[in-house]
């Protein structure tokens, strides 16, 4: 089966929006300012459990579809995507895409 690469862009697309609420908070606020307010950080590890889930379900599909090798679980999806080396494909596609940052 191919990959469906809506379902890949609506992934891609929580993720960063995710990022972007996250950036956007960060910007206006110090850490101090953060951490003093225990709703705010609530918040933030929402928004990182959602890029977490986005990541796994991208993962998931890529497994399913392009491998033929279904998974559940997130433990289970990025143990095998290491395996097959696809997480190092996206972490090193990822560092390259982040280089123009720093």
């Amino acid at each position: 089966m191919k990959i469906d690469i809506e379902k890949i862009q609506r992934y891609l697309q929580e993720i960063k929006a995710r990022h972007h609420e996250i950036d956007e908070l960060m910007q206006r606020r110090t850490n101090a300012e953060t951490l003093k307010e225990p709703w705010v950080v609530k918040g933030l590890k929402y928004a990182i459990i959602e890029i977490a889930e986005a990541m796994a379900n991208t993962l998931q599909h890529i497994l399913a579809k392009e491998m033929g090798e279904p998974v559940t679980g997130y433990a289970a999806t990025i143990i095998r995507s290491e395996e097959i080396n696809i997480m190092k494909c996206l972490v090193l596609h990822g560092m390259r895409a982040s280089a123009q940052y720093f």
